[in-house]
């Protein structure tokens, strides 16, 4: 019997033009260099130039995936879009990559995952094409989170943490007489595993644009609501991420007889250097086998573990049949995890 099993046949990222320093902010807000590395390990991040939305990003980042795997638009029989900034509040990206790629009339669909649609968006494109219905897939993950923040005081602790980016893959059908596993070595994802607690969703989270109960969608007062920013109880947030990206990793490992050591690169979202050095150190893993570019980016939200997948790629340590595992947290809250031999 014939089986279906995707693998990841190529990656593809794209970045705005303008880099904001850490010191740059410092000339908008009360905040200096060394408060923003201390807390958050952030040193610059990249900020779309007006004109630039979501979608081009997405577009910029999916144009170099499928060049870099020889393929159209017109080749995908799918496309996944992972983003909490769409262009617009509906429809979703998705299917504007549909149109702009050339892909004809295929589906085209959003996730709402936060900081884990992409991981989600993994799991997803395993199920559409283990079933068979699907061949080949376009998953990217996509953000531009600088037009919902404000560069102010009140807003410090959030806006010095974000940035813009996309990262895209291309997810396609192989066949076989079984799927990968750990100890097979068959190139390809191999396990999946999503959570979420809805209980915590206003320890992160921007209450407006919405139907809450407000009498309006949208507040059109000439002073910004602080309801229209982003809110985050960031203890509350650390303390959670750091315990279900654990967990996560723990049930992953267990279920596919594994220990940390047999892992060839964990790939954790990056939301802040203190988790991913809080992680690393409980599984006792090497600095060489954790993939941290926080410094570089800052909190891309839904294109943090394409964009490491891209940095480890082109440092030598992402190479084929290399096992790894992502692990990924966000608002909601969400969390997910992606076992895959490359």
């Amino acid at each position: 019997m014939t089986l279906y099993f995707p693998r990841i046949r190529s990656v593809g990222c794209a970045l705005p033009e303008t880099c904001v320093t850490n010191d740059e902010l410092a000339t908008r807000m009360n905040t200096s260099d060394s408060w923003i590395r201390e807390r958050s390990g952030v040193t610059q991040r990249y900020v779309a130039s007006e004109g630039t939305s979501t979608s081009d990003l997405a577009i910029a980042a999916s144009t170099k995936a499928l060049q870099r795997a020889s393929l159209a638009g017109s080749d995908l029989d799918m496309i996944i879009a992972a983003t909490l900034s769409p262009d617009y509040y509906f429809p979703g990206i998705g299917v504007q990559m549909q149109h702009k790629l050339g892909c004809g009339a295929i589906p085209a669909l959003d996730i709402r995952a936060q900081c884990s649609g992409f991981s989600w968006g993994l799991a997803t494109a395993d199920a559409f094409i283990t079933t068979g219905h699907y061949r080949r897939i376009l998953l990217v993950g996509a953000e531009i989170h600088s037009r919902i923040m404000e560069y102010s005081d009140r807003n410090r602790n959030i806006s010095v943490l974000f940035g813009d980016a996309a990262g895209a893959v291309i997810v396609e059908r192989q066949e076989g007489k079984e799927r990968p596993t750990v100890h097979n070595h068959l190139r390809g994802l191999i396990d999946h595993e999503m959570g979420s607690d809805g209980s915590c969703a206003e320890l992160l989270y921007q209450k407006r644009p919405g139907n809450s109960g407000e009498p309006t969608f949208l507040d059109l007062g000439p002073e910004r609501s602080i309801d229209s920013l982003p809110h985050m109880d960031g203890q509350q947030v650390f303390k959670q991420a750091i315990g279900h990206m654990c967990e996560t990793i723990e049930k992953v490992l267990a279920r596919n007889d594994l220990k940390a050591d047999d892992l060839d690169l964990l790939i954790p979202h990056q939301a802040n250097l203190r988790i991913t050095e809080m992680i690393r150190k409980k599984f006792g893993l090497p600095e060489a086998k954790v993939v941290s570019n926080i410094h570089k980016y800052a909190n891309t939200t839904a294109a943090t573990v394409p964009l490491c997948m891209e940095d480890a790629e082109q440092d030598g340590r992402l190479i084929e049949g290399k096992l790894v595992l992502t692990v990924t947290f966000g608002a909601g809250f969400t969390w997910g995890a992606n076992l895959i031999r490359w």
